[in-house]
């Protein structure tokens, strides 16, 4: 019996060390966010599951990071986008307006990595009606962002590189 429990307990640790490890960015992200002095303006901020998001997402064969983040000063949400191995990074919402979702992510109420080769985008006309939709082709990684409605996933958009900026790829109604 205490050959069982203490198996247990050894599986548990291990368990709960890997999904503490999983939570926690890598060393290198939180490096550089020290580094650019974002902790100043902004706070990491888990409000989706998960925290962070890795992928190639500019194609230059080094992973990329995407961190929830909150701007310290309005607490508006937003994402943090690091490409790997660079001081470069976007701010989407946190403060900063991106695509039709204004400067607050507040909504944002799931995401994930969108790996598909081509997406479809909502086009309203100016008074905000669906006009319809068209076909774009992807080379590379997206985020999707999106908010739920009884816990399946509405409206949003997907964040990809063009090969020279960010974009917002608006999704649903």
């Amino acid at each position: 019996m205490k050959i069982k429990a203490a198996y247990s307990l050894l599986l548990l640790t291990f368990i709960s060390t890997f999904i503490f490890a999983q939570s926690q960015p890598p060393k290198e992200f939180e490096e550089a966010f020290t580094k650019l002095k974002l902790s100043v303006k902004y706070e990491l901020k888990s409000f989706s599951k998960p925290p962070y998001l890795q992928s190639d997402f500019n194609s230059d064969g080094i992973k990329d990071i995407a961190i929830l983040i909150m701007q310290k000063a309005t607490k508006k949400q937003g994402i943090l986008l690091m490409h790997g191995n660079s001081d470069q990074y976007f701010i989407f919402g946190a403060g900063t307006k991106f695509g039709t979702r204004s400067d607050n992510f507040k909504w944002l109420k799931g995401w994930s990595l969108y790996n598909k080769k081509a997406a479809y985008e909502t086009i309203f006309n100016k008074d905000g009606d669906i006009l319809g939709g068209k076909k774009i082709s992807l080379l590379r990684p997206a985020l999707y962002v999106h908010d739920l409605e009884d816990g399946k996933p509405t409206a949003g958009g997907l964040i990809y590189w063009t090969g020279k900026k960010y974009i917002w790829i608006h999704q649903g109604e």
